[in-house]
């Protein structure tokens, strides 16, 4: 015991107490880029402190600055403190062998480090001290921590050491005396510098993110072009198409844990403010001339309020309110002396130029020339209704992905219900116009419809058909609280595939199969329908032509091919189709045709206790005299003459007829009732 509260006791006053802040690294890691090796945005347009004055707000600063400060102190205290705790529980584990109790402490030991590391101002002393512990704690545990270890969800200890001597350039040249070395400075274009962070992160692309790099310099060939037209048409600087780099890698596809969209990372907000709509078919966020527009008004309209190009991409990547109470808070606006911006932004500008410096000359910097994909180029054709892409694909000769690929904003696989301009390759215009006009080779696509009903709502219409209420109000253009009425059509959208013909599949299966019609009851779903036929769930599929996201709906009629029986019809013998209801059994309708019930389950492919359903469909075989032959309905119990004719299909007046004597009050099991 006298050990373990030594060692605690060495460990708390080895190293200083510090009572303010830790400047957080310019280092380009793991928690800068997601997994595509995107910077991630932090995009944040909220900002209460716009409702107060500028000049009332200048004022309160310097009285609010010693409050700031004295509780960013008490916090970082509180951290570095709980740190050294863990650490000495981690060495007290280490000297008891307990190795999994040491990989536990030295987690928490790291989270409340990487908590420190968002805090600002560590002086000289401080900064000495944290130094000290993190040398001694990667020092001690080096078997526990190697370099590439994520004890961390947002930190390795790699990470950890390349903070601290970021941090020590920080403290050894200010902002003043960084070497600056100018690339490209010219008018209407964004001034290409590089300083120690630029480099630093030109570092990271040529090393670790190299794979990546060299994948953005090939698809960058494909947009250049088109971005450049957009950037010229605006009187925009070109540079800009490296901050679309860095965003999205130009990966169309793009999508953050922000929810920001598309090459320029919109979110849906922002998006819906510069003109990009998104609705059930499409979303504008993904198209490449649609978004680039967008983008470059956002950032026309930051670079009007800031007056400078790197506090408008700053703007772009944390929001425009976060840069004002930088600007105020650092007392600057020079964006390179802003020690308060988070950590991801204080990486985004040199990151962009890092690109730029790069993308200008890639051979210089040990990338291979861009390998030169095909173009972004087409021809446009208006669509009044919605027409299946992959039809479309093959009048015009191309792949179904190609046409995607020049449509990225659609959603489904199919063009909306309304009319749309959509994209097709080259010198297709004519032949997809033709097409349409003949009504022939390309697919139209029809949508069910619903009729509103009484009781009816959008939820219960969704459960019914498996849709999203969002879905619903976005195909039938429903806002918020509008009321759906009486007789309304709704359409129910669906994935925009035309149900595929199935008369192949007919004159495939008419040989050894009986066709059957099936209407879909409430409460079925494929599973079910399947069990009730004995066949699968894709042979429903496949001869419906629905997909695997395929929904059914009460009355909707089913095409299903069951096997026909291997009995030869022989001249004294007649086939009927008999429907199954409610009460009955195979033994009984054996017993009403005169026949046995292995026999029924031979004709119908049937296993022993094979469960019969209510409207099923069977095959039975009967003599053609059976019509002179007497037949005989044995009572069961609860049986009445009234369930007997139900069962038997034979009316209560005519089973009176034919059992004079019996007294339909006193009937009793195993009674014998003649139907016939």
């Amino acid at each position: 015991m006298i050990k373990k509260i030594g060692i605690v006791l060495i460990v708390l006053f080895s190293f200083g107490c510090s009572s303010t802040s830790l400047i957080g690294s310019d280092v380009v890691v793991d928690s800068t880029l997601n997994d595509d090796g995107f910077v991630e945005s932090s995009k944040n347009d909220s900002d209460f402190i716009d409702a107060v004055n500028d000049s009332d707000f200048v004022d309160a600063v310097s009285d609010s600055d010693f409050v700031e400060s004295a509780m960013e102190s008490d916090r970082f205290l509180s951290l570095f403190n709980e740190a050294k705790i863990h650490f000495a529980d981690a060495l007290i584990a280490l000297h008891e062998n307990d190795t999994v109790e040491v990989a536990l402490q030295l987690k928490l030991t790291f989270e409340s480090l990487s908590d420190i590391e968002v805090f600002n101002n560590l002086d000289e002393i401080e900064y000495k001290e944290l130094k000290s512990f993190t040398n001694r704690l990667i020092f001690d545990f080096k078997k526990f921590v190697p370099d590439d270890a994520k004890i961390h969800d947002q930190f390795t200890v790699i990470d950890m050491r390349e903070s601290m001597e970021y941090l020590a350039e920080d403290y050894i040249s200010t902002g003043s005396d960084q070497k600056i070395k100018i690339i490209e400075d010219r008018d209407g274009h964004i001034p290409i510098i590089l300083n120690s962070r630029v480099q630093r992160i030109m570092d990271y692309f040529q090393s670790t993110g190299r794979k990546n790099f060299q994948i953005w310099l090939n698809r960058q060939t494909k947009y250049e072009p088109i971005f450049n037209k957009i950037f010229d048409e605006k009187r925009m600087p070109r540079e800009l198409l490296y901050l679309s780099m860095i965003e999205s890698g130009f990966k169309t596809s793009a999508y953050s844990y922000a929810y920001a969209v598309g090459q320029w990372q919109f979110v849906y907000a922002t998006g819906k403010q510069y003109g990009l709509n998104r609705d059930y078919w499409v979303d504008e966020r993904r198209d490449p001339e649609k978004a680039t527009y967008a983008a470059l008004e956002y950032l026309g309209d930051l670079y009007n309020y800031f007056g400078d190009w790197y506090l408008a991409m700053a703007a772009y990547n944390a929001g425009e309110g976060r840069i004002r109470r930088a600007i105020r808070y650092n007392d600057t606006r020079d964006f390179w002396k802003m020690s308060s911006l988070p950590k991801q932004t204080r990486n985004y500008v040199p990151t962009v130029l890092a690109a730029a410096i790069i993308g200008m000359d890639p051979e210089k910097y040990g990338f291979e020339p861009p390998k030169k994909q095909k173009k972004y180029e087409y021809d446009t054709l208006v669509v009044k209704n919605s027409v299946e892409l992959r039809s479309i694909a093959k009048v015009t000769s191309t792949k179904y992905s190609s046409l995607k690929e020049l449509n990225p904003e659609l959603r489904r696989h199919s063009t909306p219900n309304y009319e749309y301009v959509l994209k097709i390759p080259k010198g297709q215009k004519k032949v997809v116009k033709e097409a349409l006009a003949k009504n022939e080779s390309v697919k139209k696509v029809k949508y069910s419809e619903y009729r509103v009903k009484r009781g009816d709502s959008l939820i219960k219409i969704g459960r019914m058909f498996n849709v999203s209420v969002r879905n619903l109000m976005s195909a039938n253009n429903l806002k918020n609280r509008q009321p759906i009425l009486i007789g309304q059509k709704l359409v129910i959208p669906g994935d925009g595939y035309v149900q595929k013909s199935t008369q192949k599949t007919y004159r495939n299966y008419s040989s050894s199969h009986d066709r059957v019609t099936y209407r879909v009851n409430k409460g079925d779903n494929l599973g079910k329908i399947a069990k009730k036929f004995s066949t699968s769930v894709s042979n429903l599929r496949n001869w419906n032509g629905l997909n695997k996201k395929g929904y059914i709906h009460p009355g909707q009629k089913l095409t299903v091919w069951t096997k026909k029986t291997n009995h030869s019809v022989s001249s004294s013998e007649r086939k009927i189709i008999y429907t199954i209801k409610k009460g009955d059994t195979i033994g009984g309708i054996a017993e009403i045709y005169n026949t046995r019930a292995s026999k029924i389950r031979k004709w119908n492919n049937f296993y022993y206790g094979k469960t019969i359903y209510p409207g099923q469909k069977i095959v039975i075989y009967v003599s053609n005299d059976s019509s002179s032959s007497t037949k005989y309905y044995t009572v069961r119990s609860g049986d009445s003459l009234e369930r007997i004719s139900k069962k038997t299909s034979v009316s209560v007046n005519k089973l009176k007829r034919l059992n004079p004597k019996i007294s339909p009050s006193k009937i009793f099991p195993g009674d014998k009732i003649r139907i016939h």
